[in-house]
């Protein structure tokens, strides 16, 4: 029990503990670059670390890729060997760079892209461009068998996976990073390097591995499915992603600074080695719930998702039982994080606020009803083996045993009806329309079953056509730092921050942190500082916006149309 005796030492702790926050704030972030081994051996090799830098962007995003920018003087030594890198024939040309902040919880790390030498009133400098290494997913293909030779044999056509989204992320990743780096059809990047025919076995050399849980331990209860043909691997697993509010992390394992493998079964791993890991941050298809809400007087509100309808639509259902609502670690001493199934972090609107800017959206549902296909191979081979029996049969009794009179008839009369019979799927959704009125829109066209209406994936595009046109309400809104949250620490992409609209309502809106950036910028008088979004408004984007977001998958779609055409 704690005595009056007890109060100082009490109050020294929470001083120690409060000067340990400031120093964290007050950190310089630590920029390191690396290069690869002179004789291409597995590893990275340190380069330098950078003190001294004029200006640096360094952002994270949601499951998206970003580009971060350092900017040194020219007569800096990095920067006098960055630009060597072109011009000596024995440097390998790939530079990593990897930005530590808040004592290392938070790292950035990415590709050098280019450099630009700069010139500003008078004064040199070197623009510094990076890509950071969810571009990895970019540059990785998903090919429909990646256990065969793709030059020479790929079947089945189209390679699907079936499973809790973790599980099945993180499955199409592994057997691709099996394909690329031990592939047994595949001669390694250095042929005469004996120890890389092992890589099929020994992950230990690979540079990039992904950490993940077997089927049976998985804790994602949203199942999705996943089909590629050829198609790159974040258009594969985007969706996936975006519907089970899942996110994709990386992080590279330092092991000079002492770091260990985070990958169960690969215990020693190349320094620098880059692991993927699709976590669960929000919590929102949690068996245990989360919060989605709630009020100022009352707290969040933690409810549990349940589907309706054949996983087609969801539902919020409250909970009422609080005594759950706190998990057991937010009373532990010096914990920093953030519980899925109960996000802590709240930003109250206000004179003294960390709240920047902000945007309060809301926006009706739109759509009543999705139509999703196109085709449907089964009904079609059904139709014509039946066109060939008929004819067949009417050749033979009435043209004198003409027997191949079916397969004629066939090739004639088939592309006529090739994905029009039982080739569409439609789904109505009454309840909204109910809600919305007699005024209502209509219908909507999803994309993402064409090759077959009756199939897993045309369930998955009415979930996703559904999920694109419902209500929404979003507090998108930018925070500074130096406040009483640690980014990084205290909340990290992905996780749910529930935030106040004083102005507008008192009740709470709870959205995933979509974007976190460390920047500075000494020439302009700008120390280190965090600046995050919460939230992405999806309501409020013009029709040009939302078209640019389908490119990608609209293009791919008509690839896969044409490739199905001429094989």
């Amino acid at each position: 029990m704690t005595t009056l005796l007890d109060l100082p030492g009490i109050r020294a702790d929470c001083a120690e503990i409060r000067e340990n926050l400031h120093r964290l704030r007050r950190t310089p972030a630590l920029a390191r670059f690396w290069t690869n081994q002179p004789d291409g051996s597995p590893g990275l090799t340190l380069k330098g670390r950078v003190e001294e830098t004029v200006a640096g962007t360094f952002p994270w995003k949601n499951n998206q890729s970003a580009g971060g920018q350092l900017r040194l003087r020219l007569d800096h030594h990095i920067a006098r060997w960055l630009i060597s890198i072109p011009e000596d024939p024995e440097a390998k040309k790939n530079c990593v760079i990897t930005v530590d902040h808040m004592g290392g919880a938070k790292r950035w790390s990415g590709l050098l892209k280019n450099w630009n030498v700069v010139t500003k009133d008078r004064i040199h400098y070197l623009e510094v461009n990076f890509v950071d290494d969810l571009q990895f997913i970019q540059f990785m293909l998903g090919p429909p068998n990646p256990a065969l030779p793709i030059p020479i044999f790929q079947f089945p056509r189209v390679l699907p996976i079936f499973g809790p989204a973790k599980w099945a992320i993180s499955m199409m990743i592994l057997i691709n990073l099996i394909r690329l780096n031990g592939h047994p059809w595949t001669l390694p990047d250095d042929p005469f390097n004996v120890e890389s025919y092992d890589d099929l076995f020994d992950w230990s050399d690979w540079q990039v591995l992904i950490k993940a849980k077997a089927f049976d331990l998985d804790d994602s209860s949203l199942w999705t499915i996943l089909a590629t043909r050829m198609n790159r691997m974040d258009q594969i697993i985007g969706d996936a992603l975006d519907d089970a509010q899942l996110t994709l992390t990386y992080r590279r394992i330092l092991t000079v600074d002492g770091e260990e493998s985070p990958v169960e079964g690969v215990p020693d791993i190349a320094n620098g080695a880059l692991v993927l890991e699709v976590v669960d941050n929000s919590g929102y298809y949690s068996p245990d719930g989360t919060g989605t809400g709630g009020g100022i007087a009352g707290g969040l509100q933690r409810s549990i998702a349940q589907f309706l309808a054949g996983f087609v639509e969801d539902t919020r259902v409250l909970i009422t039982d609080d005594q759950t609502i706190w998990p057991d670690e937010y009373y532990q001493g010096h914990y920093h994080g953030t519980n899925p199934a109960a996000p802590w972090v709240t930003v109250r609107d206000g004179p003294y606020s960390q709240i920047e800017t902000s945007q309060l959206t809301w926006a009706p549902a739109t759509a009543v009803s999705v139509i999703v296909g196109g085709d449907n191979p089964l009904v079609d081979q059904l139709a014509r083996l039946t066109i060939e029996s008929i004819a067949a049969l009417i050749g033979y009794f009435l043209l004198g045993g003409f027997s191949g009179l079916g397969s004629i008839v066939a090739d004639v009369v088939m592309p006529f009806l090739v994905g029009t019979i039982f080739a569409w799927l439609q789904w109505t959704n009454h309840t909204r329309a109910h809600n919305l009125g007699w005024v209502h829109l209509w219908e909507v066209y999803q994309q993402g079953a064409e090759n077959n209406a009756w199939s897993l994936s045309a369930v998955a595009a009415l979930r996703a056509g559904f999920l694109s046109t419902r209500s929404e309400t979003a507090h998108q809104f930018t925070m500074r730092f130096g406040g009483e949250y640690l980014p990084g620490l205290d909340y990290d992409i992905g996780n749910r921050i529930a935030s106040h609209a004083a102005h507008v309502t008192d009740k709470l809106f709870v959205d995933q942190v979509e974007q976190m950036e460390l920047s500075w910028d000494f020439s302009s008088g700008k120390t280190y500082g965090w600046s995050t979004t919460v939230g992405k408004a999806k309501a409020a984007m013009s029709q040009a916006e939302r078209s640019a977001r389908l490119l990608n998958k609209a293009l791919t779609t008509i690839s896969n149309i044409g490739v199905h055409l001429v094989s």
